[in-house]
C-alpha cells in the first residue's frame, strides 16, 4: 500500500538528530537525518543519486555529506558540490524534505514541499511548557499504520488489554460521542462515578468513585493527541488532573511503523519517581499494544476473504478516520 506523503508525520525527537548521519525510514522512503553546523535539521533522501547507495554510510566533512562508495559530495540542500579527488561536479541532486522543528520533535513532510502548511500541526506548546511535566520515547511496530490509527481511536480495548494498568469495565461501557471536520476526527467519552484504575490511583492518589474524561483528536495522517481529566467524582471543570498524550503515528515501510509517545502532566511536577513509574507503565501499556496489533498485522496481512468485517457504535471514530485516510490517499493516486 502506497503511504500518504502530503501531510505531516514525526521524524524524530529533536536529541535524536545530531552531527551523526542517521537513517529513518518515513512512508516508505529513506532518509538521512542531520544536523548542520549552525544546528538545522535536514533530512535528505537516503539514496546517492550516482548508484544508489545510502548516504548515511557516509561522513560529514563540515556541512558537505561526502557519499562512501564513490566520493559524491553534497550540501545541505540536497545539491552535488563536487566528487571526492575527480574533477567532476555532475548536475546531481538529492531531495531534501521539509522539516518543522518544534517543542523537542522534528516534523516532516515527505511529498511536495511547496504543498506543505505549518498551520495542520496542532498546538503542541505543552510539551516543553514550565506547566507540564513528562517523556517521551518512540517504539518500533511491525504493523501498518491504520491498525495503529483504528487503535487509538477505539479506546474501548483498554477494557480487554489493559485491565491492570489504565482499563476497567466502565470504558467499553461508556458510550463515544464523535464530530468530524475536514482535517480532523475528533471523539469524547466522559465517564462518571467510576472505579478509579489501578494506573490513575497510584499517580493521582485517587479513591472511587471518580470521574474520567478522555477526548482524543486525529489529525491526519499521523498526529493523535488525547486530553485526559481525572478527579474525584462530582469536581467541577477545570479542577482535578489533567493528563496529555501525544502519539506520533508515522509509516515506515510496508506493514510496520514507528510509534512515537510524548505523556504529559500538570500535577507533581518535581516528583521524579512519579515520572519514572508514569514512563514504566506507559511502556508496559505500549507493549501490551503492540503484541496484540503484531498479531492483528499477521491476520489482516494473510486475510484470503471469509467474514465480512463486524462493526459497533465504538468503531465509528476508526472508520471515519479510515475514510479520511482513503480519500488522502486517492486524492494523491489521482494527482500523480
Amino acid at each position: 500500500m502506497t503511504e500518504i506523503q502530503n501531510g505531516w508525520y514525526l521524524a524524530a525527537w529533536s536529541e535524536e538528530v545530531g552531527r551523526t548521519l542517521t537513517q529513518r525510514w518515513i512512508a516508505g522512503n529513506p532518509v538521512c537525518f542531520y544536523r548542520l553546523s549552525d544546528g538545522t535539521p535536514v533530512a535528505i533522501e537516503d539514496r546517492c543519486p550516482h548508484r544508489r547507495y545510502p548516504l548515511t554510510l557516509g561522513r560529514l566533512d563540515g556541512d558537505v555529506l561526502e557519499c562512501n562508495y564513490h566520493g559524491y559530495r553534497f550540501d545541505g540542500t540536497g545539491r552535488c558540490v563536487g566528487v571526492a579527488e575527480q574533477r567532476d561536479t555532475p548536475r546531481a541532486q538529492v531531495l531534501r524534505y521539509r522539516l518543522v522543528e518544534r517543542h523537542g520533535a522534528v516534523w516532516i513532510w515527505p511529498g511536495d514541499p511547496s504543498a506543505a502548511d505549518e498551520s495542520q500541526l496542532p498546538d503542541l506548546s505543552w510539551l516543553d511548557s514550565e506547566q507540564w511535566t513528562g517523556f517521551h520515547g518512540v517504539l518500533p511496530l511491525k504493523a501498518r499504520h491504520l491498525l495503529l490509527v483504528e487503535n487509538l481511536l477505539d479506546l474501548s480495548h483498554e477494557t480487554f488489554l489493559h485491565p491492570t494498568t489504565i482499563g476497567n469495565r466502565a470504558v467499553a461501557a461508556t458510550p463515544i460521542e464523535v464530530s468530524t471536520t475536514d482535517r480532523v476526527v475528533s471523539f469524547t467519552r466522559h465517564m462518571v462515578g467510576i472505579e478509579a484504575p489501578p494506573f490513575y490511583v497510584h499517580s493521582m492518589g485517587l479513591t472511587s468513585p471518580v470521574d474520567r474524561w478522555q477526548d482524543g483528536d486525529f489529525y491526519p495522517p499521523g498526529v493523535f493527541i488525547l486530553n485526559i481529566r481525572l478527579a474525584p467524582t462530582g469536581t467541577s471543570e477545570p479542577e482535578g488532573y489533567h493528563m496529555k498524550v501525544l502519539y506520533g503515528l508515522t509509516p515506515s515501510v510496508e506493514g510496520e511503523c514507528h510509534d512515537f509517545y510524548a505523556v504529559s502532566r500538570d500535577f507533581k511536577l518535581d516528583d521524579a519517581d512519579l515520572t519514572q513509574y508514569q514512563h514504566k507503565q506507559q511502556l508496559a501499556v505500549m507493549r501490551e499494544d503492540v503484541d496484540a496489533l503484531e498479531a492483528q498485522e499477521l491476520m489482516v496481512a494473510t486475510s484470503r476473504g471469509g467474514a465480512p468485517e463486524s462493526s459497533i457504535r465504538s468503531d465509528l471514530a476508526a472508520l471515519r478516520a479510515r475514510r479520511m485516510l482513503e480519500r488522502m490517499r486517492a486524492a494523491e493516486a489521482a494527482a500523480r
